[in-house]
């Protein structure tokens, strides 16, 4: 029994290592000597609850790597299989961006603990499953792919499928309520049980029940969490326009005018996230400008570039870049904007044949 114990605690102190190593890292390497010229000046804005913290911009984007880590795997089994995709790639770049981005928040700003927190959280979420995922899928996963031979089984044309739906549905809503218990159901009710390749049917069975299973109740249980927790999320943003004119918001009914401001500015209400992204690039397309997005006069955006150098962009500072498996004539880009230059940054980018990716707001 004493030897026993003695292995657990042994267990205990490696496993807490391993997971304190990526915060202590960050903690220890990734800050920045505060600078006293950073101070943002005041909100046009005081209504009440009306600013957002500039920081949850910037760090936002490490959970925003999780969803394009998704897109990259769903692009990647379009033509190949799990065991093409790069996984620890995937796994390194999450915590790369939160070290690197955090060196960028803390030259202005503390970082809230709640946010520290959910980080840390998420990234160790993700390790955990990619890296069992990967090391099933570039060992007996890929054995069973060599034994199926180059054409997929149903299972496998299920979950490449299922794979883009996911993608799609992370962009706009939380990866806990995906229907994983309805969508394992419609698994096994749609595909065949008889057909060629037993052996990786059988697999792929197993391999999806226990990972769709797995997130239901994962997912179940961090959706009541947050819920307690945390509240309901606010799903709405606040955004000072310059120009505006009344057919932009005849345009798409999802622009509310709050009020007039004077000088040419409107204060709009708009939905968060994707949408967000989107409402502002038709924006910017149309002629309009932003002067601030939730109090904030900085955001951080990401670009999907072609080879070659990045067009000149007045008030915008490249903070990283990153391959994209699935798409090798695109790269990943990072901006500082500041916001009274976004539109134009926008609008210089796809003139450039670039497209903006996300805007990631407060």
């Amino acid at each position: 029994m004493l030897r026993w114990a003695k292995r657990a605690v042994l267990g205990l102190v490696v496993l807490a290592v391993v997971v304190s190593a990526p915060i202590v890292w960050i903690e220890g390497f990734c800050t920045s000597v505060r600078d006293p010229a950073a101070r943002p000046p005041a909100p046009l804005v005081n209504d009440p609850g009306y600013a957002r913290r500039e920081s949850d911009s910037y760090l936002s984007f490490p959970e925003w790597h999780i969803v394009y880590a998704y897109e990259d795997l769903a692009g990647v089994l379009r033509g190949g299989d799990e065991s093409d995709f790069a996984y620890g790639r995937q796994i390194t770049g999450f915590w790369r961006s939160l070290c690197g981005l955090t060196r960028v928040v803390t030259a202005r700003s503390d970082v809230a603990f709640d946010t520290k927190v959910m980080l840390y959280t998420i990234g160790w979420s993700f390790t955990a499953e990619l890296g069992i995922q990967g090391a099933y899928e570039k060992t007996g996963g890929r054995l069973f792919e060599w034994l199926r031979g180059p054409g997929k089984t149903p299972e496998d044309e299920f979950a490449a499928q299922d794979m883009q739906a996911y993608a799609a549905f992370l962009r706009q809503t939380p990866w806990y309520e995906y229907p994983f218990a309805s969508r394992l159901a419609a698994f096994w009710r749609e595909t065949p049980l008889g057909g060629p390749h037993q052996a990786r049917k059988i697999e792929r069975r197993g391999v999806v029940t226990l990972e769709y299973g797995t997130k239901a109740v994962y997912g179940a249980v961090i959706g009541y969490a947050s819920a307690t927790a945390l509240g309901a999320a606010d799903l709405e943003i606040s955004t000072v326009i310059v120009g505006l004119q009344p057919g932009d918001v005849a345009h798409d009914a999802r622009v509310k005018i709050v009020r007039e401001l004077g000088g040419g500015r409107t204060l709009i209400r708009t939905p968060r996230y994707q949408a967000y992204t989107d409402l502002v690039i038709a924006l910017a397309r149309r002629g309009r400008d932003v002067a601030e997005i939730a109090g904030n006069r900085r955001i951080l955006i990401s670009v999907l570039v072609p080879k070659g150098p990045l067009p000149a962009l007045p008030g915008a500072t490249p903070l990283f870049e990153a391959p994209i498996q699935s798409r090798p004539d695109r790269r990943r880009v990072g901006l500082d904007v500041t916001v009274p230059q976004l539109a134009a940054t926008i609008r210089a980018l796809e003139s450039a044949g670039a497209s903006v990716e996300h805007i990631y707001d407060y």
